[in-house]
């Protein structure tokens, strides 16, 4: 399934990206806090990439609200290619596949992980603008 988590108590392991609507403060698996899993969040990666230069997949990344907005836009512009009935062999040029199987497993379901993908980034992208008026930093607490 392509979705955010937002239930901490679902969560087995630790293989998750949390998504902070703050500055890191020395804790992790915060109550106001987002997840996907690491396949989840490697559709959205190149994105983030994108517009913050300096992302680290191990690290935590404490980025600003307007930079944001920037991957606002960029989710936008995936969304359109994802909505124009791409094939499967063009998404490597759209979204990000961080292993080997996991283009082949969204081939698999390709249909249904589209509008999956879309509707998880849509969510995405409300979520932020949620966060947007109360917080000066959205931060990526990776693996």
């Amino acid at each position: 399934m392509i979705e955010i988590i937002y239930d901490l108590s679902v969560l087995e392991g630790s293989c998750y990206i949390e998504i902070l609507p703050d500055i890191y403060k020395g804790e992790c698996w915060n109550s106001s806090s987002i997840f996907f899993t690491e396949d989840n969040f490697g559709y959205i990666l190149p994105a983030i990439e994108k517009c913050y230069k300096k992302f680290d997949y191990f690290a935590f990344n404490e980025i600003e609200i307007e930079i944001w907005g920037q991957i606002n836009k960029e989710l936008d512009k995936m969304k359109q290619v994802l909505q124009s009935n791409p094939t499967p062999q063009s998404l490597k040029d759209t979204i990000g596949f961080l292993y080997v199987y996991s283009e082949k497993e969204f081939r698999d379901n390709y249909d249904i992980n589209i509008k999956q993908l879309i509707s998880m980034m849509t969510e995405f992208q409300t979520w932020i603008e949620q966060k947007s008026s109360t917080t000066k930093f959205i931060s990526v607490l990776g693996i």
